[in-house]
């Protein structure tokens, strides 16, 4: 290294810069090789067009997807029930909070069975009592405020029986870690509600015998 650095200065002189081969764009954009091709639908969708939320990440854990939702209450659950005149469930149904009544009634009114169908205003819908009439039920629906053609004649008899879905939920309440839910996703918690009605039925078997 005593000699004279005029050779070294040469090389660097010549030095050129390296084109670029391809646009500047992601790395897996247009990445020629048929061992990553066979394996690109196993690769997240974040190492080849950039940093993004999951696409599953909505679905699997989102609140929507365990029926959370804020409503006046605050951040709650919503059941949908559907009993028989003894107070005991038939079906119950799992929504956000701040979901209308109406969004699960299709579900409710499958497994509806009787001769009357009881509900409050809010279920007061031309296409309900269309649907249950087909079921050969007596619609018991108190009229909304809003309605103005078409108006039922309300049965005060059996209206005064709504008070039996209210039992249910009294009932129902006394499980604590139902009242508060405790599970965090739907599917645990729908477990547990279904868990309880299977004992409020069998403890009713129990104090008929």
């Amino acid at each position: 290294m005593a000699r004279p650095a005029r050779a070294l200065r040469a090389v660097e002189d010549c030095l050129q810069s390296i084109r670029e081969l391809v646009s500047a764009r992601p790395v897996g954009a247009h990445f020629q090789s048929a061992a990553i091709a066979r394996r690109r639908h196993r690769i997240d969708r974040r190492w080849l067009r950039g940093s993004s939320t999951s696409g599953r990440l909505w679905r699997q854990r989102g609140i929507e997807h365990n029926a959370l939702g804020r409503s006046r209450g605050g951040f709650s659950t919503k059941l949908h029930a559907l009993v028989d005149i003894k107070a005991r469930p038939l079906h119950i149904a799992l929504t956000a909070g701040q979901r209308h009544e109406m969004t699960a009634v299709e579900e409710l009114l499958r497994h509806a069975q009787g001769r009357a169908l009881i509900a409050d205003t809010g279920y007061d819908a031309d296409w309900l009592v269309r649907a249950a009439r087909d079921k050969r039920m007596k619609v018991v629906i108190c009229n909304h405020p809003t309605r103005r053609h078409n108006r039922r004649r309300l049965d005060r008899r059996l209206y005064s029986q709504r008070y039996l879905v209210e039992v249910f939920f009294h009932r129902l309440k006394r499980f604590r870690g139902i009242a508060t839910r405790f599970d965090k996703s739907a599917r645990n918690y729908l477990a547990l509600v279904q868990l309880a009605c299977s004992w409020l039925w069998l403890s009713e078997g129990a104090g008929r015998a």
